[in-house]
């Protein structure tokens, strides 16, 4: 995570924030660069670098601060130089967990009959493609483990080089190549909350076996048969 810096207001009053720089580019800007070159998937070993300081930094959240990301996906990803660190950056959704690391369902947060009416503002956002079947469904409670599907399908997009169940963008497209035509509307919102195929090639190379078994791992449809955050530090730290 980015560490905290100062505080100061600016010349016009307005409140300045400032942080630790995280990096020149997103892991999104890495991938389309990477699929623009045609360079396919990347190496295992840097997806489990990535998946290791991304771990570390929702093992922070969620067990010492207490909070839900919410919105883990490549662009809120930040990476210095070659991969030299990695760090989640973009904390503006997140939620409080409570002492079960839940965080209310979608649009709310935990609340019992007679209790005060809960804060309309605490509420899951996300984004759609890396949305958990959870947050998608009316009254299903969120925990941090809708950060882990999140995470998995991060991993996946270093695999496949595409947002998740979108269309691949057109080889020399931008990233805006995926127009209203391309896209199949009814098949998109079916897949949102499912683990989306791996990519032929993933799906073939050894190598990435430990990051395929990390992603279907992640990426459980029940929130709790994914690992938390700390369980997937370890296993990852214990690789060859």
């Amino acid at each position: 995570i980015p560490g905290y810096r100062a505080l100061t207001k600016a010349p016009d009053g307005s409140l300045c924030l400032a942080m630790e720089f995280g990096g020149e580019k997103s892991l999104n800007d890495l991938i389309e660069e990477r699929r623009e070159q045609g360079l396919g998937m990347f190496p295992a070993a840097t997806i489990l670098h990535v998946a290791l300081s991304m771990a570390r930094g929702l093992q922070y959240l969620h067990t010492e601060q207490r909070l839900l990301h919410g919105d883990i996906k490549s662009p809120n990803v930040v990476v210095r130089g070659a991969f030299e660190a990695v760090k989640i950056c973009d904390v503006g959704v997140s939620l409080p967990l409570d002492e079960n690391l839940t965080g209310g369902i979608p649009g709310t947060v935990p609340w019992e009959w007679g209790a005060p009416i809960p804060d309309p503002s605490l509420c899951y956002v996300g984004t759609e493609p890396w949305s958990p079947p959870e947050a998608l469904e009316p009254g299903e409670a969120i925990s941090d483990r809708a950060d882990i599907f999140a995470f998995g399908l991060t991993l996946w997009e270093m695999l496949a080089l595409s947002v998740p169940h979108l269309p691949p963008p057109r080889d020399g497209s931008d990233e805006d190549s995926c127009s209203e035509d391309s896209l199949d509307e009814a098949a998109y919102q079916a897949a949102l909350g499912s683990r989306p195929p791996l990519p032929p090639e993933a799906a073939r190379e050894p190598s990435q076996g430990p990051v395929r078994e990390l992603f279907c791992a992640c990426t459980a449809r029940e929130a709790p048969r994914r690992p938390p955050a700390a369980t997937i530090v370890t296993a990852l730290l214990q690789l060859p």
